[in-house]
């Protein structure tokens, strides 16, 4: 079954696109591209509910987005804010939109931020030094989602591309390993939470998408172990379905990572869960090892490194003698199956268009390399190194 029928696996029949059980992705993209011809003109409704604010010019369409559409609204002088940023989350992936996706998932994301803000259930998680953007307005009907321009500045993809020292790297993943690590153990440690931040839809997605297809990408890679990887992989995705151990972020890759003079900046939350923590360390660790691998110098090579064991050093830091409960070899080895997922889509699957691999064919060295590391996780996570700066080893057995 290709990528795209497992996608459709998942989704609910009440959706708009729907005809006679099938997901019409040309439908659908139509009738909401359609929709957004002026998206000034479907955004007035939502900004007369902020009085201070006067648009100047057109909404201006920013580059990037994998999920949804997103804009940046400049005010005219005076405007309170300045400037805003407006998401919109179609009833698809934005960048595949042959592949369903709930678009209710911005209800999560707003919630998450609301969480943030002040008298929030995370407000102590969150500082200058790293917070989520702040929430202006959700529009529920429209899903619609307003919220702080929090800088114009390069993700942690660009960031790398640029030339900075490895001090200034180590300090970024000790700030985001750090942030992470206290997101999850203060949820870890309020299970009552997991009722309000059930995003089942997403990982539902995510088993049909990325671990329900590993099997085919391995065929793809000609790796010689596709069903058991497909195996594996499939476990760990109905893992996910289960009740979870803390409140995750849920995409946490370079792109969500803004870096401003003022600190770091973490968007795009609409994938939060209370899940598993192995989902966003593999997911990151997976990101970073991607960038390494394909570098456009050794120094950003360098810094991708010391990123991620700084930040590996100082997530398990932040969760302190809650380690092994929230995440603990066992966690490790998820992470691991992550990791190689993740790595196999974005290699030879669904998601190679835009991404580091995009125009490479399966059979390219580089594409070989990534696949064979991608399995090697899979297939044996102890045997490898990526998450030794967790000092996951030295607690394995207590």
């Amino acid at each position: 079954m290709d990528a795209k029928l497992l996608a459709f696996k998942a989704k609910p029949k009440s959706v708009t696109g729907l005809v006679d059980g099938k997901f019409s992705a040309d439908g659908a993209r139509e009738e909401y591209q359609n929709h957004f011809k002026r998206p000034e003109d479907r955004l007035c409704v939502t900004l007369d509910q902020i009085p201070d604010f006067k648009i100047t010019g057109s909404p201006q369409k920013l580059s990037g987005g994998l999920l949804n559409f997103v804009w940046r609204l400049n005010g005219t002088i005076g405007s309170v804010p300045h400037t805003m940023i407006v998401k919109s989350a179609p009833p698809y992936i934005a960048s595949s939109p042959e592949v369903y996706l709930d678009p209710d998932r911005i209800f999560f994301e707003a919630r998450m931020l609301e969480s943030f803000s002040t008298g929030g259930i995370l407000e102590a998680i969150g500082s200058e030094k790293v917070r989520p953007p702040r929430l202006i307005l959700l529009d529920r009907k429209q899903h619609l989602l307003v919220m702080e321009d929090v800088c114009q500045c390069p993700d942690l993809e660009a960031w790398l591309k640029e030339s900075h020292s490895t001090t200034e790297a180590a300090d970024i993943g000790r700030s985001l390993g750090k942030f992470i690590g206290a997101l999850h153990r203060f949820s870890a440690q309020r299970p009552q939470m997991a009722d309000e931040f059930n995003n089942q839809s997403m990982q539902q997605t995510r088993l049909a998408v990325l671990y329900g297809n590993v099997h085919n990408y391995a065929l793809r890679a000609h790796l010689p172990d596709a069903e058991q990887l497909g195996k594996l992989a499939v476990e760990y995705g109905e893992l996910l379905q289960q009740p979870g151990k803390a409140l995750i972020m849920g995409d946490l890759w370079l792109p969500s990572v803004m870096v401003s003079t003022h600190g770091l900046r973490v968007i795009d939350w609409e994938l939060a869960h209370y899940g598993r923590p192995s989902q966003d360390v593999g997911h990151f660790a997976a990101h970073l090892w991607m960038h390494i691998h394909r570098a456009n110098t050794p120094g950003a090579a360098k810094n991708a490194e010391t990123i991620l064991e700084k930040f590996l050093v100082s997530y398990r830091l932040a969760l302190g003698t809650d380690f092994d409960e929230i995440l603990g070899a066992g966690g490790v080895m998820e992470s691991a199956v992550h990791f190689g997922s993740e790595i196999l889509a974005r290699t030879v699957g669904l998601f190679q268009q835009g991404y580091l691999y995009q125009g490479l064919s399966s059979d390219h060295p580089l594409v070989q390399q990534a696949a064979q590391t991608a399995a090697n996780h899979i297939l044996d996570p102890q045997a490898v190194n990526t998450f030794d700066a967790l000092g996951w080893r030295s607690t394995k057995g207590r």
